[in-house]
């Protein structure tokens, strides 16, 4: 650089201001939002002229994702959704029938009553766990008053 000559260094400088030229107008395009949407759409008419596959494709996609969230918020939203009804028994219903009077005439309606869930395994099993849970918890409970006996003496 110390060696150039006067030529040499002023068509350096005409070429750096011009990619600095370059860069401005490159940065103007790109911060040009309504352009750069217009060209978006005219390269997407383009495209669904020229082959709509791509285009199909992709809308169906877009719609299956949405079609997957609103599903998705609804079963959320319902009591079955939820991990915890795997826990709950599922209700058993049982024909209760209806007492007859002394005159023969029915006393209300009949009705489905739930069914006393003893009999369910997911109840039982779950009716274990929190025996275990309870009796973990007083073991611990002794556990820590044994140590805090051994601390103090």
């Amino acid at each position: 650089m110390p060696n150039d000559s006067m030529p040499e260094l002023e068509l350096r400088n005409v070429r750096t201001r011009e990619r600095i030229v370059d860069t401005v107008a490159r940065i103007r395009q790109k911060s040009d939002v309504p352009a750069r949407t217009r060209l978006a759409l005219a390269k997407t008419r383009q495209r669904w002229h020229r082959d709509p596959t791509p285009l199909v494709a992709v809308a169906m996609t877009a719609a299956a994702g949405i079609a997957a969230i609103v599903v998705g918020a609804r079963i959320r939203n319902q009591p079955a959704g939820r991990l915890s009804a795997l826990r709950e028994p599922a209700p058993v219903p049982v024909f209760k029938p209806v007492k007859v009077g002394k005159d023969g005439t029915s006393k209300g309606v009949p009705v489905f009553a739930r069914k006393d869930p003893t009999g369910n395994p997911v109840f039982q099993e779950r009716q274990a766990a929190e025996k275990r849970r309870k009796k973990d918890a007083k073991r611990a409970k002794k556990t820590i008053k044994r140590i805090k006996k051994a601390t103090k003496g």
